[in-house]
């Protein structure tokens, strides 16, 4: 039976999802494997915590956006314990199984040369990657031409075998503080730099539909996983800020960037042939 590392951060508020969270996948989230949670958390206690599968590891409470951004540095901490499963599995806190999600469906495949796993983004899933919302400034890590990529990830579920998961995160990280030392903060932090990993090697990922990451407020009736609304447990404008609203003109602009523009840049970055390669 393979063996599992589940890790799950829930710092600040987030420690509120936790409750709900453990018993639902302990019971359907990979059922045939034997799993471990690993919860990183500011909080002295939590639920469950003198069960055999939970692990508490102390984890600072970040800021917005670094709590999200620098959690593969958490995940580093662990490196030597995790090391020792099979597979590791990042969850986001907001994450419910609406039925049993087998091995079969969600471990990468290595006989077709995967390592790692990763989920699309339902918004964006069959659309045209000219318009998915990648981090696109040459300046970031994550930046992608308009002429490159296929899939668009969400970051709230990846995972793959233990050291190619590990290298994932040790890569992942460099690059994060590459951009921070510029003083550059990807568009989608964590999310945005998966994307750029996948969009340089998608062979490495075993790519599944959204079924396995589908918003509460967009349920397609046949998803696997779902992602619950984050303001049935906690204020999201407590934790990030609230948004300042746009004016008529900031709003026009904002259309033609997103809606016409890009065609111009994809014709441009085409020109110029700029490309997703890797670095050697």
């Amino acid at each position: 039976m393979p063996t599992v590392a589940v890790l799950y951060l829930c710092t600040g508020a987030y420690v509120a999802f936790w409750h709900d969270f453990y018993p639902n996948f302990k019971a359907h989230f990979l059922p045939d494997c034997a799993r471990t949670f690993f919860v990183f958390t500011d909080a002295g206690h939590i639920d469950y915590e003198g069960a055999p599968d939970v692990v508490r590891i102390p984890q600072t409470a970040l800021p917005w956006p670094y709590s999200t951004m620098q959690r593969f540095n958490a995940f580093l901490g662990q490196a030597d314990r995790l090391a020792g499963y099979d597979y590791l599995f990042f969850a986001n806190a907001n994450l419910r199984c609406m039925r049993d999600v087998p091995a079969a469906e969600l471990l990468p495949d290595p006989a077709a040369g995967q390592e790692l796993t990763a989920v699309c983004h339902l918004p964006y899933y069959g659309k045209d990657p000219l318009f998915h919302p990648y981090e696109r400034r040459r300046q970031s890590r994550a930046g992608i031409p308009y002429n490159c990529g296929r899939y668009y990830v969400a970051g709230g579920l990846n995972g793959g075998r233990a050291a190619a998961y590990l290298a994932l995160c040790r890569e992942l990280k460099a690059r994060t503080n590459e951009d921070l030392a510029r003083g550059v903060i990807a568009r989608f932090h964590d999310e945005s730099q998966l994307n750029r990993l996948v969009a340089e090697c998608p062979q490495r990922f075993r790519i599944l539909g959204p079924d396995y990451c589908t918003p509460e407020e967009t349920p397609t009736g046949h998803e696997a996983i779902r992602v619950v609304q984050k303001a049935r447990y906690i204020d999201v404008g407590a934790v990030k800020g609230q948004a300042k609203p746009q004016t008529w003109l900031q709003r026009k602009w904002e259309a033609l960037r997103l809606n016409w523009l890009p065609y111009l840049w994809r014709a441009r970055d085409a020109l110029l042939r700029r490309t997703v390669q890797p670095p050697h």
